[in-house]
């Protein structure tokens, strides 16, 4: 005889639990989500929030004791994030309550990113400063040094590892064909009079050239590999393709064939999304010595 996993009572030959216990598991779990990303969003009942991940814990059979709460908490903080997220777009109130109550639960950045949340968080305040504000973040060059050699002109916002790179490559091949019979003149020897006719023909297809890091600044996209470093002006850049892992552009040359940058959903979405934003902006200012950067930013510096 097993015992259900949740209750501990026996569950009955072969099963590992009782229906309804396993129900109500799943509708706690519900219910915690619910009360987390109100809180974490809209403040309600946050000062109690706590008692009440209890209290819905011990009726569906969910461990809320010491590290394990602590869990719960951040795993509904990101949950919130992503709600935030449905509409791409994070109001101020959003960003203050998000913060609020990481603070009064005392979760930290490297906690809540271990879903990769917080940084989608970082992501969204980007967008935020920049729609919202109208305001470039300092970014900070003794945290991380950029491989790229910018304009005084520009501002780095934010840069994108394991991208890669594809371009379309076209490559010819020499198709044709032999018309005519052949007649034999003498034991083993054969003539054959007649027409060949051929044609060149040019294949292309999007061929992966190379990896690197890929950098957005308020006026280009940089690409720095192992084999290709270039930058691209927005402003010279005639068409955006996005997609589903990765974002195609077509340069304003008389030349130009399709370009492919390659990444992650997150970061493809992310990357779209800036690009919009700085192109919708009637003028960039761009920081000053002094001037927040983008972890003061999150942490409530423009809100």
């Amino acid at each position: 005889m097993g015992d259900c996993r949740y209750c501990g009572k026996s569950a009955g030959f072969l099963r590992k639990e009782h229906k309804e216990c396993a129900a109500s598991h799943e509708q706690g779990l519900g219910m915690i989500r619910k009360v987390c990303v109100d809180a974490a969003l809209r403040g309600v009942d946050v000062n109690i929030l706590t008692d009440k991940v209890r209290s819905i814990g011990a009726a569906a059979y969910i461990d809320t004791s010491g590290a394990a709460l602590g869990e719960t908490l951040a795993r509904g903080w990101g949950q919130a994030v992503e709600a935030a997220m449905d509409d791409h777009f994070l109001s101020n109130e959003e960003k203050r309550a998000l913060n609020r109550y990481r603070v009064q639960h005392n979760l930290s950045a490297d906690h809540l990113d271990g879903s990769g949340h917080f940084t989608l968080f970082r992501m969204m305040n980007l967008l935020n400063a920049l729609s919202e504000h109208g305001v470039a973040p300092r970014f900070d060059r003794r945290q991380v040094r950029p491989p790229f050699n910018l304009m005084k002109s520009e501002e780095l916002l934010w840069m994108f590892g394991g991208t890669d790179y594809l371009e379309e490559v076209t490559k010819r091949e020499f198709r044709g064909g032999s018309l005519g019979v052949s007649f034999r003149v003498a034991k083993g020897v054969y003539i054959r009079p007649g027409a060949f006719r051929g044609r060149s023909v040019a294949t292309s297809s999007m061929q992966h050239t190379d990896s690197g890091i890929l950098g957005i600044t308020t006026k280009h996209i940089y690409f720095k590999g192992n084999r290709k470093s270039f930058r691209v002006r927005l402003e010279k850049i005639v068409s955006f393709d996005p997609y589903r892992d990765g974002l195609g552009i077509m340069r304003d040359t008389a030349r130009a064939k399709p370009e492919v940058f390659r990444m992650g959903e997150t970061d493809a979405w992310f990357l779209v999304n800036i690009i919009d934003a700085v192109m919708s902006m009637d003028s960039v200012r761009l920081p000053k010595a002094g001037d927040p950067t983008l972890d003061e930013i999150v942490d409530g510096g423009l809100a």
